[in-house]
């Protein structure tokens, strides 16, 4: 599967658009030059193929997938995991797994897809593991491991634990990181839209405490 993910990207690809998408990303990542349109419809067979995989085989094609240059090939990787994640992370120990990604090609558009999603799934398997978890991405120096404590709470809907999530975003707020307090008002904003009265009260007991960025996402619903 691999080779056949890699050939069809390496004949799709654009270098010339190639060039421009990885300025976008500061030149951080190499880039096939696969639109996210064409992107979407090339992996439709992909995401069928992933689930005649065994849980290994999932787990070793994502790794040689994120082992690549290429962007897209990050992007595919954890789209096929989120395709299989209930199936293939059932084990405590797949968070060593899934910090690898968020610690490894780190930026805000794979965080911002395995911290909410990957996570979630495995949380939600292991909800004794998240307080500790919590806890050492927090301490870390890393930005990407505490943006992650937050956006673990930002798909929970009617599940999230609103009050550990009012206690994250104040042991990670006062920084002036801007990838942090963007996700502290990202969190507060989507909760908003469902949890309208305990958004406004921790708005109105802390909003002080928040930065203007923070401050400014988290209360436009409200």
């Amino acid at each position: 599967m691999y080779d056949k993910i890699i050939s069809t990207y390496t004949k799709l690809g654009n270098p010339e658009l190639a060039v421009g998408m990885k300025a976008y990303m500061r030149d951080q990542f190499d880039f096939f030059g696969v639109k996210s349109p064409d992107r979407k419809e090339i992996n439709k067979v992909f995401f069928k193929e992933v689930k005649l995989l065994s849980r290994d085989e999932v787990f070793e094609l994502t790794k040689k997938l994120w082992e690549r240059p290429e962007r897209e090939m990050h992007y595919l990787g954890q789209e096929l995991m989120d395709k299989v994640g209930k199936k293939v992370i059932t084990n405590k120990a797949d968070i060593k797994f899934l910090e690898y990604l968020i610690l490894n090609n780190s930026w805000w558009d794979t965080v911002d897809f395995v911290a909410p999603r990957l996570m979630k799934t495995y949380f939600e398997k292991f909800p004794e593991e998240r307080n500790k978890k919590v806890d050492e991405w927090i301490a870390s120096d890393n930005i990407w491991l505490k943006r992650s404590a937050l956006l673990i709470h930002l798909k929970m809907a009617n599940k999230v634990d609103l009050p550990y999530m009012f206690e994250t975003i104040l042991r990670l707020n006062g920084t002036k990181e801007f990838f942090i307090n963007k996700a502290i008002g990202w969190v507060l904003r989507e909760h908003s839209k469902k949890h309208k009265v305990e958004i406004q009260k921790f708005i109105d007991a802390h909003g002080k405490e928040l930065s203007n960025l923070s401050f400014k996402e988290g209360t436009k619903y409200l």
